[in-house]
C-alpha cells in the first residue's frame, strides 16, 4: 500500500471483475476500503469493497444507486 506524505489516507489498487460484462479492471481505493466506479467496458456503476488491505482482489456489486462523489 502506498503511504502518502501529505497526511491523506493511504491508497491501494484492487482488481475486480464486472458482474455484468465480466471485464476485469482495477480500482484505486483510499482509506475507507470502498468506492464507486464505472466499468470501463460497459459503463455499469459498481460498488467496490476491499475485503482486506493485504489482498489485491476486491468484492464488487452493481451499485444500487449511483451518486457522484467529487
Amino acid at each position: 500500500m502506498d503511504e502518502p506524505r501529505d497526511g491523506t489516507a493511504p491508497q491501494a489498487w484492487h482488481s475486480y471483475r464486472c458482474p455484468v460484462c465480466g471485464h476485469t479492471d482495477e480500482a484505486r481505493l483510499s482509506g475507507a476500503s470502498e468506492g464507486r466506479v464505472s466499468c470501463t467496458h460497459c459503463s455499469t456503476h459498481l460498488e467496490v469493497i476491499a475485503t482486506s488491505p493485504d489482498r489485491d482482489a476486491a468484492a464488487v456489486k452493481v451499485a444500487s444507486r449511483w451518486r457522484r462523489t467529487g
